[in-house]
């Protein structure tokens, strides 16, 4: 039971993240637009690889915070200034965003598509500091577990559930496509005031 809530916590974080319109997900719907549904599964299949290795080193670094003697609150603070930095992130991307993120150049042959996946994921460090606020707030509440095999069934989760984000992607792109803009700006907000809300809790709950 604990290890089918740290895989659907996993899941949900890992599908919730790629929602805002970004490089991974709108190169997966540009893909799927100009050539197939299958090329772009094969992006995505790259770019969600990579995902594993991310998480891990968000899940690693905050274990270490774990493995303090000050545990509980030195994670709880943590998790509070990564969540602040988090809310920061999303209303500045969405107060500056003017225009859907530029979407690289497409390779045609699978191969190319699995390592342009990979290298674009890669690239978007983002999911580090992400998973990083999330494993540490959920630790904080004793709700995150870091041993194997909970902590690599959360792992699997949050790869899963970018995939199936990114799936979204490839099979509405004709809705997303029809203001991404205003969906871009308005899910940004909304991913920011969730995080600023989250990192309020927090505090009440270290100081109240």
């Amino acid at each position: 039971m604990v290890g089918l809530l740290h895989l659907f916590f996993g899941l949900v974080i890992g599908f919730v993240g790629v929602i805002p319109p970004g490089l991974l997900n709108l190169t997966a719907a540009k893909i799927s637009v100009k050539q197939n549904r299958k090329a772009a599964v094969i992006f995505a299949l790259g770019a969600s690889f990579v995902v594993v290795g991310q998480v891990y080193i968000g899940v690693f670094f905050s274990k270490l915070l774990n493995d303090n003697p000050e545990t509980l609150l030195l994670l709880e603070q943590f998790a509070v200034i990564a969540f602040v930095g988090l809310s920061i992130f999303f209303f500045i991307r969405a107060a500056l965003d003017s225009g859907t993120p530029e979407v690289q150049e497409i390779n045609r042959s699978a191969a190319k598509l699995f390592a342009q996946g990979i290298i674009l994921s890669v690239l978007n460090i983002f999911p580090i500091p992400f998973y990083i606020g999330f494993s540490s707030f959920l630790a904080g509440r004793g709700l995150f577990v870091f041993t194997y095999p909970t902590a690599h069934l959360f792992i699997i989760g949050a790869s899963c559930g970018t995939f199936l984000m990114l799936l979204a992607y490839i099979k509405y792109v004709k809705k997303f496509a029809f203001d991404s803009n205003t969906f871009a700006r308005k899910i940004n907000y909304i991913l920011g005031g969730l995080t600023l809300l989250i990192a309020i809790f927090t505090i009440i709950r270290i100081y109240g």
